[in-house]
């Protein structure tokens, strides 16, 4: 059997404490002013057997930042309710909050059996329980009357928590190592301990991790698992790491321990939220709360993001919602999130991170966290895909994004249809239906640049993918698909629809030929785009497509976007150059000059046309001849 975590839930005062001293003889009143006080303040641990971890928790009101770090990672709840007092107000929050940290197993206890004189009061009571928990995760659960004095009914209850047990729910793995700390402390000799619940994956030790929020590097130097040095702890287990490594100080209650490269910090989250629907209470468009997650509190303004501008939640509703938090946590997919107001601190709703970072600006927040709103994590996931189809992530971003193994990625993947592509080990990810778009898009785009440059033989690569705002991943897959289907060609840099033929009119024809000729004219020297056209009579926007033209017809070269030559005084060039070094091993630019009769406004750009291609080599204020 897996590692089980029960929490205790109930009223100060009920018997928590005594009921898991009855079951496990354990005192978890470990706490000077909790044995003192007779209360419990902060998380207690019990065993009740080597696979069944007890935690007990406080039922005070001012102690409901302890209570939630306690059921945080719970698989069954016990709750206490004493059979002298009945149902109270810390009942009623404590399975409100279990309510909404989605736990889905437990049993109630009627504690204090003892103290219960009239054997129809009790009936009442378990009537009265019946018809609180009605429609919850306790409708059907078992209800055990006990006594910690006397003993009866404890026996029964360990054997209905032992059955409860052998019918939990398995956990589901995120894949990789996480841990929320509920108790950090120093020990002499040993250093920094952190106990905890490890809510995914598994450590052993020697490996090094992350804490989180602060972004430290630690290091495992040894572990415990039910008071026993172990090598190794793994989902489940209720874990003491002793790390090495940080600053202690920047490790607290709240702090978690992850495996490194899966999670970072956020100061804001998207949830879909939803108000208690017996709080009676509702929330306003950016009111401050209370924010738990995980074992973490911390204070945050929630930002309704329904779509509709509502500016108040009330009870039973829910919404997406931005939450701005005044400190980071480490928040993941699907983290439980509740909220309790600031003052009076009660619960009033909670929810499930939908995105645990949504878009800094709000305006594209709320239209983002509208659109989550209401989906299952596979149609998410689908519009997080749809989101990022002209820049799509490699798998392993994705496995990062969703704060999952890559395993587990490919496992939500399998009932969608996609394209992967790049390198197979570490492939780019795209829904088939937005690459389908996509081609699409691709060929509308070619076809209209094409109709505005009537007289281009192609498009350049590098032009078309700015065009269409895509990635060089997916901008290369799709030309590559759209290649091997025929309907593009690829020549010296250039985009070709198959089939496209450019047929100039008589008068482009004739304005070609004055263009090639003036060009010949000129040789080494040629006018700049502007006094060329200046001199021809026409535009320059005219001038450049018959420019085009005539270098897919190879008769003309663009040495840069304003200077334009002839073939044939290109070869001549390269020619002239290489009889140079016939009898020389250095061409310094002067000599260039010479050798071309052009000045430094040709000579330069001449120069790096030969080094671009490789006729030529820089080497300091000279040229050599490329090898």
């Amino acid at each position: 059997m897996s590692q089980i975590v029960i929490g205790t839930a109930g009223h100060i005062d009920h018997g928590k404490t005594a009921l898991v001293e009855a079951l496990t003889g354990t005192n978890t009143d470990r706490l000077p002013a909790e044995q003192e006080r007779g209360m419990t303040i902060d998380l207690g641990f019990a065993f009740l057997t080597d696979d069944i971890t007890i935690i007990d928790v406080p039922g005070h009101e001012r102690f409901i930042r302890n209570m939630m770090a306690g059921v945080t990672t719970v698989d069954i709840a016990l709750v206490a309710i004493a059979a002298d007092d009945g149902i109270m107000p810390q009942t009623k929050e404590h399975l409100d909050i279990l309510e909404l940290l989605s736990v889905k197993s437990g049993c109630i206890a009627i504690t204090k059996l003892d103290l219960a004189e009239d054997p129809d009061w009790l009936d009442l009571l378990e009537e009265d329980i019946r018809d609180y928990v009605k429609g919850s995760f306790l409708e059907a659960a078992p209800i055990v009357r006990v006594s910690a004095v006397t003993g009866d009914g404890i026996e029964y209850l360990r054997q209905v928590l032992l059955d409860l047990s052998s019918d939990a729910v398995e956990k589901s793995d995120r894949g990789f190592f996480r841990l929320f700390v509920d108790r950090s402390f120093a020990m002499k000799g040993f250093g920094t301990v952190v106990t905890g619940t490890v809510v995914s994956g598994s450590a052993a030790t020697g490996d090094e991790l992350e804490i989180l929020p602060a972004q430290m590097k630690v290091k495992v130097r040894g572990l415990q698992s039910h008071g026993k040095e172990v090598a190794g702890v793994s989902l489940g287990d209720r874990a003491s790491l002793n790390l090495s490594g940080g600053d202690k100080e920047r490790i607290y209650r709240g702090s978690q321990v992850v495996a490194k490269g899966f999670m970072h910090p956020s100061s804001e989250i998207g949830v879909m939220l939803k108000i208690l629907d017996r709080s009676g209470r509702s929330v306003k468009h950016e009111q401050r709360v209370r924010v738990h997650v995980g074992t973490d509190e911390v204070m945050g303004r929630v930002y309704l993001a329904d779509g509709a501008g509502k500016k108040k939640l009330q009870p039973g509703a829910e919404s997406a919602a931005l939450i701005r938090l005044e400190k980071s946590v480490g928040a993941a997919m699907g983290d439980p999130v509740v909220i309790r107001f600031y003052s009076p601190a009660e619960t009033i709703g909670g929810g499930a991170v939908i995105d645990p970072a949504p878009p800094k600006k709000w305006k594209e927040s709320r239209q983002w966290l509208a659109l989550l709103m209401g989906e299952n994590e596979q149609q998410r996931l689908v519009l997080f895909l749809k989101a990022s189809k002209k820049k799509p992530l490699s798998l392993k971003q994705w496995a990062a994004k969703w704060q999952i193994s890559r395993e587990n990625f490919e496992a939500l993947l399998s009932n969608l249809e996609v394209d992967k592509f790049g390198v197979p080990d570490h492939p780019f990810i795209q829904l088939r239906s937005d690459g389908e778009s996509l081609t699409e898009e691709y060929r509308r785009v070619m076809q209209e640049s094409h109709k505005q440059r009537l007289y281009r033989k192609g498009i350049p690569k590098e032009e078309l993918r700015q065009q269409l705002k895509l990635s060089r991943p997916v901008f290369d897959f799709t030309t590559e698909k759209l290649v091997s289907q025929g309907e593009i060609g690829l020549a010296k840099g250039l985009v070709l629809l198959e089939g496209f033929h450019a047929e100039l009119s008589s008068r482009d024809k004739e304005l070609a030929e004055r263009v090639e000729g003036q060009l010949r004219q000129s040789d080494l020297t040629p006018p700049s785009l502007a006094d060329l056209a200046s001199f021809l009579g026409v535009s320059s926007s005219d001038l450049l497509s018959i420019l085009h033209v005539l270098k897919d017809q190879d008769q003309v070269v663009e040495v840069n976007e304003n200077l334009w030559y002839h073939r044939e005084s290109l070869d001549q060039l390269e020619q002239k150059v290489r009889d140079f070094f016939r009898s020389q091993s250095l061409l310094p630019v002067n000599d260039f000059k010479s050798i071309t009769h052009t000045t430094r406004k040709h000579a330069i750009p001449l120069l790096e046309y030969l080094d671009e291609h490789e006729i030529t080599r820089r080497e300091g204020d000279h040229r050599i001849l490329n090898a």
